[in-house]
């Protein structure tokens, strides 16, 4: 199940960055974030690479959680580079349906 927002979320005012040619951009999963229709009439290609640590996942390791309650998690995508393995079950069962990620209260 992959993450998702539970309520409407206001896309007023939003804030959209144009990368230059051969740019690229770097944030943490935990941001909201989504992609807008391509208007310009010019293709746009745009590749993704995620990248997570088991030893984070296992000790609950990452940005701080200032804004959901998420219930669902992308890991169950990744593979590890060496042999193709995916996370354990147990750890991705830390991040499932019923097991919502802490809030920080700012």
């Amino acid at each position: 199940m992959q993450p998702h927002a539970e309520v409407q979320v206001a896309m007023v005012p939003d804030m959209r960055v144009v990368m230059p040619v051969g740019g690229f951009m770097m944030f943490s999963a935990a941001q909201l974030h989504s992609s807008v229709p391509n208007t310009s009439g010019r293709t746009r290609f745009s590749i993704d690479f995620r990248t997570a640590n088991v030893e984070d996942a296992i000790a609950a390791r990452g940005a701080t959680n200032r804004d959901s309650r998420c219930t669902g998690t992308a890991l169950t995508d990744f593979l590890r580079v060496a042999d193709l393995e995916h996370i354990p079950q147990n750890v991705l069962d830390m991040y499932m349906p019923g097991h919502p990620q802490a809030v920080v209260e700012a």
